[in-house]
């Protein structure tokens, strides 16, 4: 008989599953049985998303219980199963190789981090998806289906926000190994960051710009570089934090990576260690997407109104995703700049704030993030995304009865 589990609830507690329980088959087999058995499955990766895009009415799967597997050959590594890239770079590193990016915090998993388009920071740099090279896809019908470069349905299940099944395993491309030195910075001012976009998001490999909207003192660069430590934030007058570090209202406790020293890729590009609590935990996150051509403008119409969201704000994240051809990607066709919101956690509070941050870059034709907490209307997002609606046909076709399609994509594509 399939383990179960109670659902529980997203990361940091702002959703709880409807489904009462998740089933943890310990095999494809079980896997199949529980997936052809259930008229609605979702999957439940590592939770660490702020809204109901991986919840069910029905039925939960996880895959914690079934092996894990990473294969390095050449350029590609394939994961299979609930595998993390906290996990899965060591192993890489090992073998010489490394991936072009990593997100915040390592923590979370490879299939659902694609599945999402979850991305670090980098103007020459692709999200986490933009990666993958195949995937291997269980359908609702207990089939398994690789899907590489090749396949009718890559450029839609690559990043497939779970519509086409259950990703048993990714392979992804890989490069050789390369050393980061990162350093945060104070004392740049929001007319330096804002006037020259180009230099202060593109003079090192992966560029984070914290700012509470209004304070000077909370307002912090983050530049991690592959060619050495990134001094040229020290040209526009920043200076070298110490090892007390605020991310705007977040104060870390000893769970971010070293700065100041050269380091592997993977020990260096996330913002927390792999062995710590990421983050403050208790929060909820927002993110949009704006081209990265309408970058000064979209963050003056947010500075414009951001003291009527200071009291929910802890920090807001300005990072940048080069464009790629995924048709769910909010980078997709586009170089954007990501404006990322770390909320208390206060579900009425954030609610109530992101139509009016929505509003504000509606006229940049903003995307959000498919895992965190927006409102923006279905038929708004896919005015946005040009190939949305053959993403739905390809995702229909994949899955005819329905059985991955839960409320979330209910809301956005209907049906």
């Amino acid at each position: 008989m399939t383990a179960t589990r109670p659902s529980g609830s997203t990361w940091s507690g702002n959703h709880r599953y409807r489904a009462a329980e998740v089933l943890l088959p310990a095999d494809a087999d079980e896997l199949a049985e529980v997936v052809t058995s259930h008229a609605r499955v979702r999957v439940q990766a590592t939770r660490h998303t702020f809204n109901d895009v991986a919840d069910s009415d029905d039925v939960l799967v996880s895959l914690e219980r079934m092996p894990t597997r990473i294969d390095v050959g050449g350029d590609r590594v394939r994961v299979e199963g609930l595998v993390t890239f906290a996990q899965l770079a060591p192993v890489i590193e090992a073998e010489g190789r490394a991936l072009h990016n990593l997100g915040s915090l390592p923590h979370i998993s490879v299939a659902g981090a694609a599945a999402t388009g979850t991305h670090g920071s980098g103007l020459r740099n692709g999200n986490l998806s933009s990666a993958v090279e195949a995937l291997e896809i269980l359908d609702a019908d207990g089939r398994t289906h690789r899907v590489d470069r090749d396949h009718a349905w890559f450029p839609a299940a690559a990043l497939g926000i779970g519509a086409f099944g259950v990703v048993t395993a990714v392979e992804l491309r890989t490069e050789p190994t390369y050393t980061v030195t990162q350093q945060a910075y104070t004392g740049v001012s929001w007319d330096d960051i804002v006037g020259d976009c180009d230099r202060v998001f593109g003079s090192s490999r992966s560029v984070s710009v914290f700012t509470t909207w209004g304070d000077p003192a909370h307002d912090l660069v983050w530049a991690k570089s592959d060619t050495g430590e990134p001094t040229w934030v020290e040209e526009l007058g920043g200076r070298p934090v110490g090892d007390d570090i605020h991310l705007g209202r977040i104060r870390t406790v000893d769970n971010t990576t070293p700065r100041g020293t050269p380091g592997p890729w993977h020990t260096r590009l996330p913002h927390f260690r792999a062995d710590a609590l990421p983050s403050d935990g208790d929060e909820i996150q927002s993110e949009y997407f704006v081209p990265f051509a309408s970058a000064r403008e979209a963050l003056a119409a947010v500075r414009a109104i951001a003291p009527g969201f200071h009291d929910q704000l802890l920090v807001t994240e300005l990072r940048t995703v080069a464009a790629d051809g995924l048709w769910l990607s909010p980078a997709f066709e586009r170089d954007v700049l990501a404006i990322h919101f770390t909320w208390r956690n206060d579900t009425d509070g954030v609610l109530s704030a992101l139509p009016g941050i929505e509003a504000a870059l509606a006229p940049f034709d903003a995307r959000p993030h498919w895992g965190k907490a927006f409102t923006m209307p279905g038929e708004r997002i896919l005015e946005s995304l040009p190939r949305a609606n053959e993403f739905d046909a390809i995702a229909r076709e994949a899955d005819p009865r329905g059985v991955f399609r839960n409320p979330f994509l209910q809301r956005v594509f209907g049906g």
